[in-house]
């Protein structure tokens, strides 16, 4: 699943922070994970991280910190909302960014649609 506009059609900005629910039993076999491009080269997006965490966060990471419903709230933007660092992707003006959120062996759910992504909301 990829994406290049928020909750409202607005493009997403790096200058702006935005936050992603993942509802609760995400339906794979495997795993998911976001990963951060860069719009204007369409490569991985370079925020000067030195790690493969800084672009990208997938739920095999113990780091992560869920919600009590077991749903986690991602977050993409030049800084961390308090206590949300672990959750968090930076990113750097004035490249514009867009994401993959990729599920490793999707079931049922997400074929049919019973389970579904919300879309970014600005934060």
């Amino acid at each position: 699943m990829t994406s290049k506009r928020d909750s409202r059609a607005r493009l997403v900005r790096a200058d702006r922070t935005y936050r992603l629910h993942v509802p609760a039993d995400v339906p794979v076999a495997q795993f998911w994970s976001l990963t951060l491009y860069s719009e204007d080269t369409r490569r991985p997006y370079d925020n000067g991280g030195t790690e493969i965490r800084s672009v990208s966060l997938d739920s095999r990471d113990e780091q992560l910190k869920f919600n009590d419903d077991g749903g986690i709230d991602l977050y993409i933007g030049p800084t961390a909302p308090a206590g949300a660092r672990s959750n968090w992707v930076k990113t750097i003006a004035p490249d514009g960014w867009f994401v993959y959120f990729r599920l490793y062996a999707p079931s049922q759910p997400f074929f049919d649609k019973t389970w579904t992504l919300p879309d970014f909301e600005a934060v």
